[in-house]
């Protein structure tokens, strides 16, 4: 049974069912929604728990789903299985048939899994988990709906739900739900009587936005050139490695370039964007669809190029500030036409 974030509550005061699978790409959500499940399982008579994380060449042979017989006296018990990379692979696959198979009746089984794309939400792991239980998709906040969300948290913490004050919040932060949380327990520690104002706001919340250098290439593929000279000053002054961005660009770029060199063939996008290792996330698709039509394949083979005069200067190669290249070959990659920009300067 597939619910939303939000119904998980309710629906565990309502009964319990033998499994439950969160999965998603937002960490925090993820632990706060298997905390939820945690306390309600224990609240129902579990006082065992085994946590296996699923990593490398996992032997799913250590799982024993059947414990020794229940007597009048045995306990609960909560199996977790901590699942990062989204697919159980064949052998998981069939252990986790297995629990389906004959779920142990003293048994919980939670797992916690990255995001699960809609190809493996179709296998019969998958669905036959699902039928059995509950199956949670768990999504990243946008940045557009993260000033609701931070208001939801104020309220929950007895503040003030204040949609100015929130939306401070969120543009401080800026889409990390972590440092989110930990701001407003903080407003919640510094205000006595719930109410908080803007003065209180800018003195505690610290500017918490983390970019990744994935995020950069978000940023470009969606042309969104605003953000890039923050997100990169940010990295900068975080004391990044620009070797450690230089990887992820590079990647995101021979990944972008794969795809415009099939689209170029004739190849259907669609079968273009599954053919990727991972392939294309659906939330993705339209992002990359416009990245990808925004210029031809030797354009964006062009800044893959360009990222070796990048790779010279970070390795002292050449004197050139490798993070004012990288500025200028992401603003390009992401639509803004850089000599224009030049000659406009100057005039």
């Amino acid at each position: 049974m597939r619910i939303r974030l939000e119904q998980l509550s309710n629906h565990l005061s309502a009964s319990l069912k033998p499994v439950y699978l969160l999965f998603g790409e937002e960490a925090l959500l993820l632990e706060e929604s298997a905390d939820i499940i945690r306390q309600h399982i224990r609240q129902a008579g579990a006082n065992e728990r085994e946590v296996w994380n699923v990593e490398g060449r996992f032997d799913w042979s250590q799982i024993k789903w059947q414990g020794q017989s229940l007597s009048l006296f045995a306990s609960q018990r909560l199996i977790e299985i901590r699942l990062p990379s989204g697919s159980p692979g064949k052998e998981g696959g069939e252990a986790l048939r297995q629990f389906v198979a004959n779920p142990p009746p003293d048994t919980t089984l939670l797992i916690i899994s990255g995001k699960i794309d809609a190809r493996s939400q179709k296998a019969k792991w998958f669905t036959e988990l699902d039928n059995l239980g509950v199956t949670v998709p768990v999504w990243p906040v946008a940045l557009a709906q993260l000033p609701q969300w931070v208001a939801q948290r104020m309220q929950a913490k007895g503040l003030k739900n204040d949609p100015k004050i929130a939306t401070l919040i969120a543009e401080r932060v800026e889409g990390n739900l972590f440092a989110a949380a930990q701001e407003v327990e903080k407003l919640s520690l510094l205000s006595l009587d719930g109410q908080i104002d803007e003065a209180l706001v800018l003195a505690s919340v610290a500017d918490n936005a983390k970019f990744e250098a994935f995020g950069l290439m978000d940023a470009v593929f969606a042309g969104q050139y605003a953000r890039i000279p923050r997100i990169i000053s940010r990295l900068r002054a975080e004391g990044v490695d620009i070797l450690a961005v230089f990887s992820a660009v590079n990647w995101s770029l021979q990944r972008v370039v794969d795809m415009a060199s099939q689209v170029a063939a004739g190849e259907q996008i669609e079968r273009v964007f599954a053919s990727q290792k991972p392939p294309v996330w659906d939330k993705n698709k339209a992002v990359m669809r416009q990245a990808i039509e925004r210029y031809n394949y030797s354009r964006w083979h062009f800044f893959l190029q360009q990222m070796s005069d990048i790779d010279q200067a970070a390795k002292g190669i050449t004197k050139n500030c490798p993070w004012r290249l990288l500025e200028t070959l992401c603003l390009s990659a992401s639509g803004v036409d850089i000599q224009t920009q030049i000659l406009e300067r100057s005039a």
